[in-house]
């Protein structure tokens, strides 16, 4: 399925207004153009906002860690930095480790479970970085 598809199947990221970038097998860069239904109270992006824009697209790159179908992918944790307040728009870049994806997929080979760390960096209109983090995947077999 196409990452658009994928990304129309879901109503809370549909409702964000999250649009893709760039969409390579190893990366994508994901973004959520700003409107006032996304602002805080001092009218910059709500942390909910950007905190979904950076799993989303974490979420994406781990779910490519292994071929199409043999897992899905839960949440653990997250270790996320809000380092600047975005002016305008905000993209984010996440980025799968290959050498950590060939890992995932040795342990998952190994014992049906596995789990991969994700690097999410997000930057607004002037390219100023405004959120980095890591976001932690459990890979778990689907069930036929």
């Amino acid at each position: 399925m196409a990452l658009a598809e994928l990304l129309a199947t879901i109503p809370y990221v549909v409702w964000h207004g999250v649009g893709i970038d760039e969409d390579k097998d190893e990366s994508v860069i994901l973004r959520i153009p700003f409107r006032a239904e996304l602002a805080n109270y001092v009218g910059s992006f709500h942390a909910g906002a950007l905190y979904t824009l950076a799993e989303t697209a974490a979420g994406v790159i781990a779910d490519r860690a292994l071929p199409a179908g043999k897992a899905f992918i839960l949440l653990r944790d997250a270790n996320i930095n809000y380092t600047r307040r975005p002016e305008g728009d905000v993209r984010a870049h996440a980025e799968l480790d290959m050498q950590s994806a060939e890992q995932a997929c040795q342990d998952f080979s190994k014992a049906a479970r596995a789990d991969i760390a994700v690097s999410v960096t997000m930057t607004d209109d002037a390219e100023t970085q405004v959120f980095a983090g890591t976001f932690n995947y459990a890979l778990r077999p689907r069930k036929t």
